[in-house]
């Protein structure tokens, strides 16, 4: 089960542009019913649980000896860095948000708008009002939300990025990529815009800004170790904003052209409380 949800998971990030909505409603299908299964196990076995605890309760009656206290210190301790604790926060907080219009030369014609929402170390993505997932970098998590039936499902990023690197070692190593900075700019909601030119394996052509005074480069690149993501690393190293994007082919030819349509910096909190969590 949990091999089938993972592999959903990364088709799904990794089809960002064109057929997530179907992959997240297939996902969120699965957590609903691996939810309602644990609401069966927990109300067959709550009164064997509630004997165990009487047991231990009647053990450990004993009062514990009472620790001593720390010695006092001038100096504020120095933070120790921790691994990703693998537990989602109650809720979440962005600060910024963008929608892109990504448009495939496989489905010509045809467009999808992807919507972001920006934290601390945190990235919601949401491409129709019903399925959204965050990815909280922080603490190492992945949310699916089914905002319809108020349900969600958290697993760890780690399995996903070993996931991802396992499938990069799979193709191969890339060729080191040639960045350039063209010198062009052209102005895209009304912020001035740099490009870049990515050349490695594939061409790309990013547009950055850094007048839009939010820098969200380290959470999408952080995105970018658990999904399948077409916008190379490499479009992340100046910082800012990305406002635009074309991904040449192996031929040459644009096979995706990706530009932000809305940005805003109103504030916006979800509360993963609301939601009934299945936990992988």
């Amino acid at each position: 089960m949990k091999t089938l949800l993972l592999v959903l998971l990364v088709s799904c990030l990794s089809s960002v542009a064109f057929g997530q909505a179907g992959l997240v409603k297939a996902i969120g299908n699965t957590a609903k019913e691996k939810a309602n299964a644990q609401d069966f196990n927990t109300t067959r076995n709550n009164k064997e649980r509630g004997n165990l605890m009487d047991d231990k309760k009647s053990k450990d009656s004993s009062p514990a000896p009472a620790s001593a206290p720390a010695p006092a210190s001038s100096e504020q301790a120095a933070p120790v860095e921790t691994e990703a604790s693998g537990e989602y926060q109650a809720s979440y907080t962005f600060t910024s948000s963008v929608t892109y219009k990504i448009e495939s030369a496989k489905k010509p014609g045809e467009s999808q708008s992807i919507n972001y929402n920006f934290g601390d170390q945190v990235i919601k993505m949401e491409a129709n009002q019903e399925m959204s997932s965050i990815i909280d970098s922080k603490n190492g998590v992945m949310i699916m939300l089914n905002n319809k039936d108020k349900t969600a499902m958290v697993m760890s990023t780690k399995a996903m990025e070993a996931a991802m690197k396992q499938q990069q070692m799979s193709q191969g190593e890339k060729p080191a990529a040639k960045i350039t900075k063209t010198g062009r700019t052209k102005t895209i909601l009304g912020y001035k815009c740099e490009e870049m030119l990515i050349e490695s394996d594939k061409k790309t052509e990013v547009w950055i800004t850094k007048d839009a005074g939010i820098d969200v480069s380290n959470t999408f690149a952080n995105m970018n170790k658990t999904s399948a993501s077409q916008i190379p690393n490499e479009a992340f190293t100046e910082g800012g904003m990305l406002m635009e994007m074309n991904g040449y082919d192996a031929a040459g030819k644009v096979e995706m052209h990706m530009v932000m349509t809305a940005l805003s910096k109103e504030s916006k909190t979800v509360n993963i409380g609301a939601y009934k969590i299945t936990k992988l």
